[in-house]
Order: C-alpha cells, then structure tokens, then sequence
C-alpha cells in the first residue's frame, strides 16, 4: 500500500488536504447567505421571505440529491460524483454573478447550486475508504474548513465596508474555477486502497471500545435482554435534529440578536467566535470519538447543545457570547459521529449515508421555514427555540439509552450463555 504516516496510507491524508481546501472555499457562500440578508434583499427588490425560499429550496434539492448521490457513489465512485457536484456549484455561483433579477438568483443559488447535494454523500466515503484508525480526526479537520472560513470572511467582509455579496459570489465563482475543479479533477485518486470498512480498530491505548454490534444467534431457551434502540432510527432522528438546530443558526440566529436589540458589534463577534469554536469543536469531538464510546459522545454533544440553545432562549446580556461557544463547539461534530455510528455498527453503504443526510437536510429546511413561520405568528423566535430545546433533550436521552441499554445486554449475555 505504499508509505504510511500515523498507520494510514499516506496518500490518504493528501487527499484530506485537498478536501480541506475545497471546503473553505466552500464556506463562502454559507457566509453570504448568513451575513448579506438585507443587502440582497435591498439590491434585488425583495422580501427575505424569497430569500428563505431560495434558501429552503437550495436544501430540499440538495436532500433529495443526497440518496441519489450515495447510489452514484456505489456505482461509480466518489470521485465523478465529486467532480459533478463541484460543476454544479459552480454554474449555480456564475448563474448568481451574472443575473441582475430576483428570479435569476433563485434559480442560481436554489436551483442549480442545490444539485451540488449529489455530492454530499461522497466525500465521507471517500474518507472513510482511505481512513481506518483516524476516520473520526480525518472528518474533523475536514469540517474545520468550513469553519475557519466562516471566521476568515467574517472579520474580512464586516471591515472593508465597499465588499458587497456579489464581490463574494465572484471570488467564490473564480475561486472554484481554479482550485476546486482541479484539485478534484487532478487531486483525488479514483482507486482506493481495500480495507474492511464495518469496524474500526480502535487506537492502543483507546479509552473506547466496545467492539461494534455483530447479528449473533441465540438460543430460544435463553431469556429475552432489552432489545437496543435501533442505530439507523436513532442516528436519522439525531441528524433531523441538527439539521433542524442548524437552519435555526444560520437562517435566524443573526434577526434573533437583532431582535433582541444586541448591538451589531456583538453580532459580529459572536459569529467569529461560532467560526473560531466550530474548528475547537470538531477537532476536541474528532480525538475524543476515536477514543471513548461514541454513543456516550452524542449524549454530551446533545447535551451541550441543549445549554446553548438555554442561554439563547433566556436572552440574557452574554447570550450571543455564551451560545456561541455552546453551540459552536458541537457545531460539525453531529454529522460526522452519527455516520460514523451507522458505518462501524451496520456496514453503511452509500446509498443509506445519502438517506441519513437526506433526514439532516429534510431537518435544515424545516428550521428555516418555521424560524419564518413563528416569527410571523408570534412575532418573536421563542416557539422555534423552545422546539430545538426539545428535540435536543430526546435526542441525547435516545444516544445515552442506547449506550446503557448495549451495556447491560453486554453484562447479561454471560450469564444467558452460562445457563444455556
């Protein structure tokens, strides 16, 4: 297989550099979206209800690409599937540049650039084929790209005051026809190393591990053990619910501080704050899902979660500051460790991480459109926090209920074979 840096291949973590900076590149229209709201509203004469359409519409086309592109994954590879997806995105960007209306912007970044979500599914399988001992630390470093664009553009667009959110859509645009098309067309490798893909070896020394769910036989005569919350069921619910924590953020977070008369300067910091504790986040996440049972992980992350959207929901003074850092550092890690769950216990394929982040995007879109929605009727953002609190709690009591009820099946399995 060639040399190895940290028991991987060494072309393996090539190809995640090469990720890596296709995904900060990526994280530029995340920005304009989030921060360039009332500008193209006010350049392009409409509401920012058409706005959170063409946005909603942007993550419905891209879940429903989601199983497509696992399937497409399957068949022919990550790296087409990649390439394809990166061509989309860059026709919706150019569409964007170089249409002056309202409709030529919906079509641009809702239509053509939700197409991109066929490749969605493709760079996880492409990490979890190349990455077998440092598959959780490989989808954390690459999740910190997008972070740490985020943090980059925030300072960079807030204080030159004549950049405008078409000047970011022309870098984007011009960034992605010279590095992003070739580095996937010329960077990532077609053929991947064989390695067994359904358990991960855990690191020596690892403080995790039990070994991953294998179907087994039991005898009729031997009693029943609580059957396990199934780990497909719980993961898909799990990543509607951060997709649904995530339209919240980055749909409606900056109108709630508004909303709750914070001062644009502290808007400002706290979304570089968010940037900056996403890349602390999924790095911590990444070392430690290695490590420590990654149920138990979940249940924490969750958790945490649940503070964060506390502190936004009460509105105290350090809200911004204090959700920042809560939900930031949790931020890219859900994705990453749910799928991650799914591929060690069940051998997931392509075509069932294209229907997991088909739940995530499915989850997105309905945050988004609520956010409007409870705005409308109740003329604040609480009903939509309050439900992100809820879903949040069931989801860490799903994750640390799984976890207990593997353990106790594992202690009580001994004495069912002893009687046997």
């Amino acid at each position: 297989m060639g040399a190895t840096w940290f028991k991987e291949p060494k072309y393996a973590w090539i190809i995640l550099g090469l990720l890596w900076i296709t995904g900060f590149i990526g994280a530029l229209t995340r920005f304009i979206m989030a921060y360039f709201q009332v500008q193209i509203s006010e350049d392009l004469g409409i509401g920012r209800g058409f706005i959170s359409m063409a946005w909603s519409t942007n993550l419905l086309i891209a879940a429903l690409c989601a199983p497509l592109g696992g399937w497409l994954v399957d068949r022919y590879g990550p790296k087409k599937v990649m390439l394809a997806s990166a061509i989309m995105i860059t026709l919706g960007t150019g569409t964007v540049v170089f249409g002056h209306y309202s409709i030529v912007f919906f079509i641009g970044y809702g239509v053509i650039s939700g197409f991109a979500g066929l490749g969605s599914t493709a760079t996880y399988m492409l990490l979890f084929e190349w990455f077998r001992h440092h598959r959780a630390k490989a989808t954390a470093l690459l999740a910190s790209a997008s972070s740490l664009g985020l943090a980059v553009s925030t300072p960079v667009f807030v204080s030159t005051s004549w950049l405008t959110w078409k000047d970011a859509f022309s870098f984007s645009l011009v960034l992605g026809i010279i590095v992003t098309l070739p580095v996937i067309g010329f960077g990532i490798r077609a053929h991947q190393p064989k390695v067994h893909l359904a358990v991960m070896e855990p690191e020596k020394g690892s403080l995790a591990a039990e070994e991953p769910e294998r179907p087994q036989a039991v005898s009729p005569s031997l009693p029943r053990v609580a059957a396990p919350l199934p780990v497909f069921i719980l993961v898909a619910c799990a990543l509607f619910t951060c997709g649904f924590n995530m339209g919240t953020v980055e749909m409606n977070v900056v109108a709630i501080h508004q909303l709750a008369s914070v001062s644009p300067g502290m808007i400002a910091l706290s979304m570089s704050v968010l940037g900056v504790m996403e890349i602390t986040g999924s790095l911590l996440f990444g070392y430690l899902l290695d490590r420590i049972n990654k149920f138990v992980m979940m249940a924490v992350l969750y958790g945490i979660r649940i503070i964060g959207f506390a502190f936004l929901f009460m509105h105290v003074g350090g809200s911004p500051l204090l959700f920042a850092i809560a939900f930031g550092i949790t931020y890219l890690s859900a994705i990453p460790g749910g799928l991650l769950i799914v591929h060690e216990y069940t051998g997931g394929k392509g075509k069932q991480t294209g229907f997991l982040l088909l739940f995530h995007q499915g989850g997105g879109i309905l945050g988004a459109l609520i956010g409007g929605i409870s705005f409308d009727y109740f003329h604040n953002y609480q009903a939509l926090i309050g439900a992100d609190l809820l879903l949040c709690t069931i989801i860490a009591s799903g994750y640390f209920y799984r976890y207990t009820t593997r353990k106790r099946n594992l202690r009580l399995r001994p004495q069912q074979e002893a009687s046997a």
